[in-house]
């Protein structure tokens, strides 16, 4: 079972790293496959905020149709555009995929929530992870 409660390290006022699940939705609900985003805000000035997200087990993508490739969206409220879009890597052993990027926000931070899809051969599949960023 999965923790949905998430994991706040605090260093200082401005220094904090959370972790939270991402779950298996739609085509992948049957299969052994988990995932985290991580979400750090960094030490710069101003403040920088690396987020990482890792899918755990996730299948090559062609288990899910014509897909060579796996892309994790960011998504915002109120805004129908992404927020960024990350490529997955696959780790050496092919088990897991991860992407990082970092986001300057330069005030309030928005809640933050990720969709991970196949994709490939100009097109994309469903939705196969999902959770939330930040907070």
């Amino acid at each position: 079972m999965i923790d949905n409660t998430p994991n706040t390290v605090s260093e200082g006022n401005q220094e904090f790293i959370e972790v939270n699940p991402l779950l298996p939705t739609g085509p992948a609900e049957q299969l052994f496959i988990a995932g985290a985003s991580v979400f750090e805000i960094t030490a710069f000035i101003p403040p920088i905020q690396r987020v990482t997200i890792l899918a755990i087990n996730l299948p090559d993508p062609d288990t899910f149709g014509p897909y060579n490739n796996y892309v994790a969206t960011l998504l915002t409220s109120g805004t129908s555009e992404p927020l960024a879009e990350l490529y997955l890597e696959p780790t050496e052993d092919r088990q897991n995929w991860v992407a990082t990027t970092f986001l300057d926000f330069g005030g309030t931070l928005p809640n933050i929530r990720v969709e991970v899809r196949p994709t490939g051969f100009e097109r994309i599949g469903e939705v196969v992870l999902r959770g939330r960023v930040f907070p």
